[in-house]
């Protein structure tokens, strides 16, 4: 069936109720795969059934939206480890409707990131791949389900793949490559640097799925 309304490649956090249901009703969280003025697809732990009614939680950019939804259409995806829902807004008041239309031009501008990042504040030790040199000690700035800010003392060069360790027990080592490089370093002697995860999103990582998790059903 062909979209009445032009979909925009957006990955937002998204918090779900099943409207159709008694208190208390399944919630759970997931993420959006692309969003419209009409409706979303939305990628979520555990399947719903076709045709129920959701309320819907969008934690977009620049302001959050609320809408009612249906579902129209269920596919499993990841062998299964998650499902794509298509869903369709069925109520949509107008100050969450101008909410959406903010959004949706970020998208057409290509300003908003594909993954939202969040704040986390958290030293790390960088080195390049394969080096001998000491570890550069440093912090993350900000985190996403792609790639993350990362402040180091010396700059390094755009494609350098990197290890990261985190100051926190427990956790495993991150691959990533730097996709750009500060040319001036802040108050704090720092250089930042954009760094895109390679081995992809993070869903399995102990410690950073708590801020990058794609969802924990609730219901």
């Amino acid at each position: 069936m062909r979209q009445r309304f032009l979909r925009y490649t957006l990955q937002v956090p998204v918090l779900y109720k099943r409207l159709d249901q008694e208190e208390p009703a399944q919630t759970g969280t997931g993420w959006t795969e692309d969003l419209g003025e009409g409706g979303a697809c939305l990628k979520l732990p555990t399947p719903l059934l076709m045709g129920c009614r959701l309320g819907l939680v969008l934690f977009a950019e620049p302001e959050v939206v609320e809408a009612e939804a249906r579902v129209v259409w269920v596919r499993p995806g990841g062998q299964r480890t998650f499902y794509y829902h298509g869903v369709e807004f069925v109520q949509l008041s107008p100050p969450y409707y101008m909410s959406l239309l903010k959004t949706l031009a970020q998208g057409k501008s290509g300003e908003h990131r594909a993954f939202q990042r969040f704040p986390l504040v958290l030293p790390i030790s960088c080195r390049p791949v394969g080096s001998d040199v000491p570890a550069l000690e440093g912090k993350i700035g900000n985190i996403s389900r792609g790639g993350a800010l990362v402040l180091l003392p010396k700059q390094l060069l755009p494609r350098t793949k990197v290890e990261i360790a985190l100051d926190v027990p427990y956790t495993e080592r991150i691959r990533a490559r730097v996709r750009w490089a500060s040319d001036s370093s802040d108050d704090s002697g720092l250089f930042g640097h954009g760094v895109e995860f390679v081995q992809g999103p993070l869903e399995n990582h102990r410690f950073l799925s708590l801020f990058t998790d794609d969802a924990g059903d609730k219901g």
